[in-house]
């Protein structure tokens, strides 16, 4: 009696157990990327891009097959759901690497896409972001030749695994862009993807937002600066005029630290110190090098890049977005929980900015 029990209590629990929804890959199909675009015919709705990986039977083959699938609704979710009815397979987004916004959608309002990005089960955090021009759409359909995965170049060039361009932004993933949406003092700043042809794209400037949407455009040097007051030993070289010769050196290791200053009876203002060690990369003329030569290119090198800083500075500064954390460093080092917002607000009205670099050119670099 009581074996019988034991297993009509068994079957009862194994009921419940419906065992996973698992789908054999050859029944799915895997997003790689997102695009998310205004709607050319109606503002108010979406135009949802999504760039799919085709499994191939031998994973050896280079050959690649991408699908490229547009869809237009009012919002992400029930967009996606109606391009499921598209297709004989199941989207899988649990390989999505990256979503782009759309330049005019971007200057609109990305929270909605931010909203659903971080809500959806399937999707990761470590996402990229990026601003793509003209649209979303266009820049996903660019078919670059040197690409083996789809959607890999861009992803290659956004996270820096492939490419280490001082002109990108660092990479921008999903959960920093929803902390730098929500935490006050500090704004978002993405990489922007233009596309130059059916096989080619740029990624040379970024856009800084305000909390919501796009305000301004980091042009390449300026997008070079910031990564250079941003990152520590950055990878890249400068030009610098001396004597009415051109010089250009190459960037060793390089430091930027700043603090904010508030004396009494002046104007606030923020300090910046650069320290760069660096070697001469090209000259003209066929130029003899000597240790004095050094001395006076690097006094000059210092001259010349403190002006570039502080252009950036106020050009950024100027835009109201604060993508390098000014306010938040304000907050963390003035404790008044009450009156610290609104002090930050008063001094950013009328900040000014100085910058002292100090750029050592130790070598010559080698001839041959």
């Amino acid at each position: 009696m009581n074996r019988t029990v034991c297993c009509l209590l068994a079957l009862l629990l194994l009921l419940p157990l419906q065992g996973c929804k698992f789908k054999d890959i050859d029944l799915k199909l895997f997003v790689i990327a997102v695009g998310i675009d205004e709607s050319e015919s109606n503002p108010d709705k979406l135009n949802v891009t999504l760039k799919i990986a085709v499994p191939q039977g031998d994973p050896k083959k280079a050959e690649q097959q991408v699908q490229i699938m547009t869809q237009e609704g009012d919002t992400l979710a029930e967009t996606i759901r109606e391009m499921k009815s598209r297709t004989d397979k199941e989207l899988d987004f649990g390989h999505c690497k990256a979503i782009l916004f759309g330049e005019k959608y971007a200057r609109k309002n990305i929270l909605q896409s931010i909203d659903w990005l971080m809500r959806r089960r399937d999707l990761q955090l470590t996402i990229y972001t990026a601003v793509a021009k003209p649209s979303a759409k266009e820049v996903l359909n660019v078919q670059p030749v040197t690409e083996r995965i789809p959607a890999n170049s861009i992803l290659l060039a956004l996270s820096k695994e492939g490419t280490e361009s001082p002109f990108i932004v660092p990479p921008a993933f999903s959960y920093i862009l929803q902390r730098r949406v929500d935490e006050i003092g500090v704004d978002p700043i993405l990489a922007l993807v233009e596309k130059k042809s059916e096989n080619e794209f740029l990624i040379n400037k970024s856009y800084m937002f305000d909390k919501s949407k796009a305000i301004a455009v980091l042009e390449p040097e300026e997008t070079r600066i910031y990564n250079l007051l941003k990152t520590k030993n950055l990878k890249t070289s400068f030009n610098v005029d001396y004597e009415g010769l051109k010089y250009a050196y190459n960037i060793e290791g390089s430091r930027a630290k700043y603090k904010i200053i508030t004396p009494k009876n002046s104007t606030s203002y923020i300090e910046y110190r650069i320290k760069i060690s660096a070697e001469i990369e090209e000259s003209q003329n066929g130029v003899r090098f000597t240790a004095g030569l050094l001395d006076g290119l690097s006094e000059a090198a210092g001259e010349q890049l403190s002006e570039r800083v502080k252009r950036a500075l106020s050009k950024i500064h100027q835009s109201k977005c604060d993508p390098l954390g000014w306010g938040l460093h304000y907050y963390a080092t003035h404790w008044n929980n009450s009156t610290e917002q609104k002090d930050w607000e008063d001094l950013n009205e009328r900040l000014e900015f100085r910058v002292k670099s100090d750029v050592k050119i130790k070598f010559t670099g080698t001839i041959r």
